[in-house]
């Protein structure tokens, strides 16, 4: 339980980063390819063993980080735009509301159990992120393509959990949880280097150097968010985890904003705390 706790501290952490970002005027995609390569190194520093091993070159693994590594880059991305173009709310709705995925497919593929308690937590789950992510103020009307992009952050976040809980049912402990993060954080940065440096050739973008060091502190809680996560699906089931996850890092984000950024809670917010804290009451009793 102690992985699953500290996942939701270090993903709330990464969060707030993001807030950080957007007062300090950070380029964040350039933040995210550096915090990239910094969860990289410390993944290799940790690992018992080379992250590059003749294991992990000739297993299907390294197809599936590589898919996996995409997914995080472009995810990521998405849910800075979605925030951007369209507000906050919108992406934190659809990042944590992909929670259904990850639950329904291991319900369907790994005949994992689900009790009539547990879905009706699962289902306050989805009712309190919504609430507690919604504002008052209302949404201007935007092109049909960038409403397009929370459908891509839903998907795209509920496929990334999904992947990261097959990985650990299938590779381990042939391959420890660092092996497998370390792999997927270093072909994200590939990935980012190689679309900034496009981007940089093009002339529509210029490397800016706050966004190394921001990217470094953005790239420590990261790596052990998606790490403790990886650990923590080895001794839950799936159906388990992801709800309370989800619901951890959005309580603690919202209460951070609150305290630290003071963001105003209304009261649906406030129903939405009541609704998860009840939600996690009986995903946890399940």
């Amino acid at each position: 339980m102690i992985y699953l706790l500290l996942s939701i501290l270090f993903s709330t952490l990464t969060v707030t980063y993001f807030k950080i970002f957007e007062i300090k005027k950070v380029q964040t995609f350039q933040a995210i390819i550096v915090n990239y390569i910094t969860c990289g190194i410390i993944g290799t520093s940790f690992s018992d063993r080379a992250i590059w091993h003749p294991d992990v070159m000739g297993s299907p693994i390294l197809l599936y980080t590589f898919i996996l590594g995409f997914l995080f880059i472009s995810i990521f991305y998405c849910i800075a735009l979605t925030a951007q173009k369209i507000s906050v709310s919108a992406s934190m709705v659809a990042a944590k509301l992909s929670v259904v995925v990850p639950v329904v497919l291991a319900w369907l593929l790994y005949q994992e159990h689900i009790t009539w308690i547990q879905i009706v937590g699962i289902l306050l789950s989805l009712a309190a992120v919504y609430f507690i992510s919604r504002k008052e103020q209302s949404i201007h009307q935007k092109g049909w393509i960038l409403l397009l992009l929370p459908a891509v952050v839903f998907i795209g976040s509920g496929s990334i959990d999904s992947l990261l809980n097959y990985l650990e049912k299938t590779f381990v402990p042939a391959f420890s949880a660092d092996e497998i993060v370390t792999c997927t954080f270093i072909f994200a940065f590939i990935l980012g280097l190689s679309f900034f440096a496009y981007r940089s050739q093009k002339g529509a973008e210029k490397f800016e150097l706050k966004s190394v060091y921001w990217g470094i502190a953005l790239g420590i809680p990261n790596y052990f968010s998606m790490y403790f996560l990886v650990k923590t699906l080895g001794s839950f089931p799936a159906t388990f985890i992801f709800p309370i996850n989800n619901i951890g890092i959005v309580v603690m984000s919202t209460l951070i904003a609150f305290f630290f950024f003071k963001e105003h809670l209304s009261k649906i917010n406030m129903l939405g705390m009541v609704l998860a804290f009840i939600a996690i009451l009986l995903i946890s009793l399940s």
